[in-house]
């Protein structure tokens, strides 16, 4: 813990990881926190290395970059904000392996000139590309994590505005900067499973598509007029009610790509194909992309309630569930997804369609509840209500309540029944500035 080096941050953060897929406590934030910390003390984000040889040079690099996608992923999946401010990073982009074992020098690239790079992909690899891509969403992700619709007094579609401005950054970035070999195709993902990254490959393509819902979904109208909804508006004034056809369109499009995406890449699976979907990178996107799919399903709105896209929802987000449940045998943190999709799709039939029952549990997961109590060490620590949980209290309206029900794995997830039981009573939004406040943290996904 008192000793800064290369090898104790990457065992850092191999715990990190470890433990979060693992679903114990919040130890992951914990080990991550250390490795970060290190990484800082020791300066990786800089280039003030030299007295080492060009490979030493090149691990701390790697090992920097392992930090930065780790921070990036925790933050989102714990609701948590980022530790690396994007202005300290003066490091540049890992090189790729051939040149790490000829010892060759670095090519300098860094997350912002990448985007202006005029070489070809393969003489820097897919890693930089990937870490873009990361970058990119992160700033998304923010959007939602910071609860942007209530902060920001800037309308969404505002081109000055900072959510009109990540999302654009990303579109330039999938459309216009990244080469048509990394471009989303059946021959490109053939041709980079051939070279042994299509994981990588997948997960960027699963984070590209999944953008444009995770910070859209805070726009989607919940019920209708009657609902004790009507009077509620957000920092730059819009009704929660309120239909923003071009931000409306962008998610829902988003959200059926990832389902189409999803489709593929199962029946390649059945095909005999490794697996390559068992990552944590599209976990996140399709964590971020099934509150739209369930929408679709259950809100009737008038431009997207065809049978034809119900049916599609319907079928995505089964997949979605069927691809989780297959991860649950070696990651534990995936019943915990499953739990909060559960609890999500309860929420959902509640609201729309009055189906209120105590929660039971699903027949998937009770087993395996009962396996992780036994193999739970007491002193795990999980927040509870008063104890740095939020209170119901801290959730102004229905959406929020989703937001909660799918946040942070480090603790216990709020009872439907009483969530439900506070929308019926009718939301507060008298002391909505400070009730955000007090939920700060809550994810949207």
């Amino acid at each position: 813990m008192d000793e800064p080096s290369v090898y104790h941050v990457q065992a850092n953060l191999v715990l990190a990881v470890s433990e979060l897929l693992n679903n114990s406590g919040s130890s992951h934030w914990m080990f991550a926190g250390t490795a970060i910390r290190m990484a800082q003390v020791m300066r990786l984000n800089q280039d003030y290395h030299q007295q080492h040889s060009l490979s030493d040079q090149e691990i701390r690099r790697r090992t920097f970059w392992a930090c930065f996608v780790v921070d990036k992923l925790l933050a989102y999946l714990l609701t948590k904000p980022c530790t690396f401010a994007q202005t300290s990073i003066r490091v540049a982009l890992p090189s790729t392996d051939a040149a790490l074992a000829y010892q060759e020098a670095t090519r300098g690239l860094t997350l912002a000139s990448i985007v202006s790079f005029q070489g070809f992909p393969s003489e820097i690899g897919l890693l930089p590309y990937f870490l873009k891509t990361v970058s990119l969403w992160s700033d998304i992700a923010d959007q939602a994590v910071c609860h942007s619709r209530f902060a920001s007094k800037t309308l969404p579609t505002d081109p000055a505005g900072a959510f009109a401005q990540c999302h654009q950054a990303m579109r330039e970035w999938s459309q216009v900067c990244l080469p048509a070999g990394l471009q989303w195709s059946r021959a490109n993902r053939a041709s980079h499973a051939a070279l042994g990254q299509a994981r990588e490959f997948v997960a960027m393509h699963f984070l590209i598509k999944s953008a444009f819902c995770v910070a859209h979904e805070a726009y989607l109208p919940q019920l209708d007029g009657s609902s004790v909804l009507v009077d509620a508006v957000d920092a730059a004034g819009w009704s929660l009610l309120h239909r923003e056809p071009s931000l409306l369109a962008q998610c829902v499009t988003s959200a059926l790509a990832v389902g189409e995406m999803l489709e593929e890449e199962v029946k390649n699976e059945k095909e005999g194909n490794t697996s390559i979907l068992q990552s944590i990178w599209v976990a996140s996107s399709l964590l971020s992309v099934s509150n739209t799919f369930l929408w679709l399903q259950y809100a009737g709105d008038p431009d997207y309630a065809g049978e034809h896209v119900v049916v599609k929802a319907r079928q995505y987000l089964s997949l979605v569930l069927t691809t989780m449940r297959s991860w649950t045998s070696s990651w534990k943190a995936a019943r915990q997804w499953l739990k909060a999709l559960d609890g999500m799709q309860a929420l959902y039939r509640a609201a729309y369609l009055g189906e209120v029952v105590e929660e039971e549990g699903t027949s998937h997961d009770k087993e395996q509840d009962e396996e992780d109590k036994e193999e739970t060490e007491p002193s795990s620590f999980r927040p509870r209500a008063g104890d740095g949980y939020p209170p119901l209290a801290a959730i102004p309206n229905l959406y929020a309540s989703l937001r909660f029900l799918a946040s942070d794995t480090s603790a216990e997830p709020k009872r439907l029944q009483s969530v439900w039981m506070s929308f019926m009573s009718g939301w507060s939004y008298v002391n909505l500035g400070a009730g955000m406040a007090m939920q700060e943290g809550i994810n949207v996904t």
